[in-house]
């Protein structure tokens, strides 16, 4: 049994949107450790000088090699099978990491809704809940993804146009002020804002490692990706702008600040929709994450770098289930021991390595193989592509060398699994070659 082809453009986007932004909930965290005025500036800039440059090679690399599992098939055309199963599980670490915000996000806004909130137990059992209800939504196909990512879209963009147009009036420059929380030190802050912004404006690769079950992707994923970047920064930076009017005691805000943003500006039923929104789109970023987390070991256990055995698809459906039971496992556990700010700082910090050896493959690509073509390449030949890989490579440096040493060694922690896996694929694929990588278009 083989991937099937099912995801069209309109879902590619849709699905893309859900994964990689789905709105500002979560941002509300790094108002108070920044501060709002370098927060939001941190959080434009970046826009521009780090996920501009993103989408463009990645756009390059899905467009001259569309294969699935994405990242892993870049880093090994560029790598070579050694290093890129390093790389590719790094990122597959990070990944696991991110999509274990969203169930404990969800339970968060919905028990913030008690006068009493209840106890971890309940937490849990929503997040459990959510988890295992994506599993077998995902074990389903790639087709009921596109088509859940394209309601969710819908169901997040209603509340925030509603946020936005309502709260316009309250949005002015001295919402800004201070810059920095008093009392925070400007490198903190600015790590802060910085990691926040990574993590909003993060894995753009990620949707094609589901490569070859869309409709041509090497047309397909780069146009998604034009449309959806400024949708992205617009739903960051303009219902924040409207929350600090509306809101203006920031040092108090948390997770789930937007719900009393919506009910100052529209009552009842705008809290109806925004509560509604916040756990649809979580809910689909987790939906969609579990696609991108299967398909990275699905294909290279189909490489013979992982185990055989998780290559196997469903008889019915023809995706990776067992790939993503175990996924399902894992994130019961990690639910339960981490909360929300030490998986996003200890994600974000895993995948600065994985941007680097990013923005790294076009480069190696087009030295290696200067006849490689896809139906987009980024203008201006090697001038313009150093220049565009030069600047977000030096801001994923600053922040990997200057995040807080008990962030780092939670993320080491995590990155332990790294030579573990390694050993036991080995032993496990012993005497077996590795499949010779896809070709790469010209």
């Amino acid at each position: 049994m083989s991937l099937r082809r099912e995801m069209r453009p309109l879902a590619v986007l849709a699905t893309m949107f859900v994964l990689l932004s789905g709105g500002p909930y979560g941002l509300e965290e790094v108002i108070p450790r920044a501060g709002p005025g370098l927060a939001l500036l941190v959080l434009s800039l970046m826009g521009f000088v780090w996920a501009v440059p993103y989408a463009l090679v990645v756009a390059e690399l899905v467009s001259v090699l569309p294969a699935e599992g994405g990242i892993y098939q870049w880093f090994r055309a560029s790598l070579g099978p050694f290093w890129a199963f390093q790389f590719s599980i790094l990122d597959w670490i990070t990944w696991v990491l991110e999509a274990a915000l969203y169930p404990p996000l969800v339970a968060a806004y919905l028990v913030g809704l008690f006068a009493h909130p209840p106890g971890r137990w309940l937490n849990w059992s929503i997040s459990l809940v959510m988890i295992w209800g994506c599993t077998w939504l995902n074990i389903r196909g790639v087709k009921a993804v596109g088509w859940l990512s394209m309601a969710i879209s819908v169901v997040v963009l209603v509340p925030l146009v509603g946020i936005i147009i309502l709260g316009s009036h309250r949005v002015g420059l001295a919402t800004l002020n201070p810059w920095i929380p008093e009392g925070q030190s400007l490198s903190t802050a600015l790590n802060y804002a910085l990691i926040w912004s990574l993590w909003s404006y993060s894995g753009y690769g990620a949707l094609a490692s589901a490569s070859e079950e869309m409709v041509r992707p090497e047309r397909t994923y780069p146009r998604a990706l034009a449309i959806f970047l400024p949708l992205s920064l617009a739903t960051y930076v303009l219902p924040l702008l409207v929350a600090l009017g509306v809101s203006p005691a920031w040092r108090q805000w948390e997770t789930g600040q937007f719900n009393q943003v919506a009910l100052l500006l529209g009552g009842s039923w705008l809290l109806a929709c925004n509560v509604a929104a916040v756990q649809i789109s979580s809910l689909g970023q987790f939906n969609s994450e579990l696609l991108v987390i299967s398909r990275v070991p699905y294909a290279m256990a189909r490489d013979r770098l992982l185990p055989p055995y998780l290559a196997r698809l469903h008889p019915r459906y023809g995706t990776p289930a067992r790939i993503l039971v175990l996924a399902a496992i894992l994130y019961s556990l990690l639910t339960l021991f981490f909360d929300f700010v030490q998986l996003l700082v200890a994600s974000t910090w895993l995948a600065l390595p994985t941007y680097l050896v990013t923005f790294a493959c076009p480069i190696i690509l087009r030295w290696r193989n200067p006849d490689a073509r896809g139906p987009f390449r980024i203008p201006g030949g090697w001038p313009v592509l150093l220049a565009i890989t030069l600047v977000p490579s030096a801001i994923a440096l600053y922040v990997l060398l200057t995040v807080e040493t008990k962030h780092v060694l939670l993320s080491l922690c995590f990155a332990t699994v790294i030579p573990v896996m390694y050993a036991l694929s080995r032993w496990q694929t012993r005497g077996r070659a590795p499949v010779p990588p896809p070709e790469i278009s010209s």
